[in-house]
């Protein structure tokens, strides 16, 4: 096997397990308030008003 292929199986590996283990993508509710505040707590934008 060449180191490419090699790499690419490993990075595939890795990908699933992150997908399996901690999940790759927000909820519906986390996606429409924005990842910046469902993940971080902090909003994108100021809050003027």
């Amino acid at each position: 096997m060449n180191h490419v292929s090699i790499a690419f199986i490993g990075g595939y590996v890795i990908y699933g397990l992150l997908k399996v283990i901690m999940g790759l993508r927000l909820s519906q509710e986390e996606e429409y308030e924005g990842a910046d505040l469902s993940i971080h707590k902090i909003s994108s934008t100021p809050n003027n008003e």
